[in-house]
């Protein structure tokens, strides 16, 4: 049998493209409109093998306002304003009916966030902390004053100059204290930018950005870095990590793992992708994660967390705050499924799992996966995406008939090789999908006579996309999911 080439997986060009600044209009309000309700955020996403974006949009009286993007960025965001509340609604609901032609589907409002502090209130915080310290005479206290003070001058100003002086006299004095021994050698070798991109705020690592830059790159070995980042003393209050390849050899990310595992706990740690690499720089199967339950006691308020590749061992799958979770896999290990199914996540809105092939490692037991349908212990979840899977007919008769599916609000089947079965149970049960936003069927081999009758059945809220036909090979039909190897 000649396997299929799988279409690249680009998403994560994401880290590639900085945003773009925002825009923003704004209007005053004055009377009835002034007091009129804002209808909340809809969030909608196109996603295919290739590209993975988002859009949203809020009404607030008289303006809307609309963010957009890459799914992983925080992407643009503009307001625009009408004569009237009424006006604002109506070029809302237009501006919708053209993304959903586009092959947007509503996947509901994002995922929450814990109530985010004020503005000032972070800088006033770590102002605190900074005289607690100091007067324990410890020169983290010193160092985050004159972070905060740097920050606050005018770049042009000659007292920033004088600031960033006096830091850089700081750390070179307590250089060890700061960074710990492993993060400062490594920072002073040639290439460590290259490999580290990191984010600093009120002197302490804010975001991190790690991965080997390319094949036979003769700089700090990534995966070293990350674990001397990740027992930093100045990684403490970390918000957003991001990881890439550490090894284009082997193509593995269990030093990653391991690493983060390693290191101190991280109570801001909110967002985490790791597998941040696309088909180019190395194929998705190759691309193996292990052990990755580690991480769950060392980001204790981790609300997104992206992984993509294979190998995954999940442990017990459980976590206070989760909100987000999603897993693009060319092959997920039967073990995986089984953590994935019997999941402890109270706050999860939104999970997106990629099966893959068997192939890859990816397993076609619809038991392993079969206690997600009746679970009580996703009581949030609203986005359920099971995709990219050789058992997409079983996983469709599957949700048909659970309670799972009257909680979902939007559910994705794609890129998998859905036909026949799958979408009769679908049109046969089409009354316990009707409530959903989304249905999304896309790239699985249904037929264009079922394509029919699941428009007649569902309307508008099933997308049909494109279908994939069957490889024929020595008169045998062969069905592939959309991303394997």
């Amino acid at each position: 049998m000649r396997p299929r080439t799988a279409n690249p997986d680009e998403r994560s060009d994401n880290r590639r493209r900085a945003a773009k600044p925002f825009v923003e209009v704004t209007t005053c309000l004055t009377g009835p409109d002034r007091l009129a309700q804002s209808t909340g955020v809809r969030r909608f996403e196109f996603k295919d093998s290739r590209s993975y974006k988002f859009w949203e949009i809020e009404v607030d009286g008289v303006s809307f306002t609309a963010r957009y993007g890459k799914v992983g960025t925080d992407g643009q965001t503009q307001t625009k304003s009408f004569a009237s509340a009424d006006k604002a609604a109506a070029a809302a609901e237009k501006k919708i009916q053209e993304k959903v032609r586009k092959g947007y589907a509503e996947v509901g409002s994002a995922p929450a966030s814990p109530a985010k502090q004020d503005a000032a209130e972070p800088e006033h915080d770590f102002a605190v902390l900074a005289d607690k310290l100091q007067a324990a005479g410890d020169p983290w206290g010193q160092r985050i004053a004159l972070s905060i003070a740097h920050a606050a001058t005018g770049s042009k100003s000659p007292e920033r100059r004088k600031l960033a002086k006096a830091l850089k006299e700081l750390e070179r004095e307590h250089a060890t204290h700061f960074f710990g021994a492993a993060l400062q050698d490594l920072m002073t070798e040639d290439g460590f930018e290259k490999v580290a991109r990191l984010t600093w705020e009120f002197g302490y690592i804010k975001r991190a950005n790690v991965g080997s830059p390319e094949y036979d790159f003769d700089g700090p070995d990534a995966g070293e870095v990350l674990a001397a980042i990740m027992a930093s003393p100045a990684s403490e209050y970390i918000e957003q990590l991001t990881v890439g390849l550490t090894d284009w050899e082997g193509g593995g990310l269990v030093d990653a793992h391991r690493a983060i595992a390693k290191g101190i706990v991280h109570p801001r740690l909110e967002t985490v992708f790791i597998g941040d690499f696309h088909a180019e720089q190395q194929e998705i199967s190759w691309v193996s994660h292990g052990d990755i339950s580690g991480l769950y006691a060392k980001a204790p308020n981790l609300r997104t967390l992206r992984l993509r590749g294979v190998g995954f061992d999940l442990g017990a799958l459980e976590h206070p705050t989760l909100a987000r979770l999603e897993i693009e896999s060319g092959g997920l290990p039967e073990a995986a499924v089984v953590s994935l199914a019997k999941a402890k996540l109270p706050e999860l809105a939104h999970m997106e799992i990629w099966f893959g092939r068997t192939d890859y490692g990816g397993t076609t037991n619809i038991e392993a996966l079969r206690p997600l349908f009746s679970t009580t212990t996703l009581p949030k979840l609203r986005h359920l995406g099971l995709q990219n899977s050789e058992m997409q007919d079983e996983i469709a008769v599957a949700l048909a008939t659970s309670k799972l599916l009257a909680q979902v609000q939007s559910v994705d089947l794609s890129m998998g090789t859905m036909r026949g079965a799958g979408v009769q149970a679908i049109i046969d049960n089409a009354p316990r999908f009707k409530h959903l936003k989304s249905l999304n069927l896309a790239n699985n081999y249904i037929s264009s006579v079922q394509a029919t009758q699941l428009r007649a059945a569902l309307g508008d809220i099933v997308k049909i996309g494109r279908q994939e036909t069957p490889d024929v090979y020595d008169g045998e039909q062969y069905y592939y999911t959309t991303v394997g190897e």
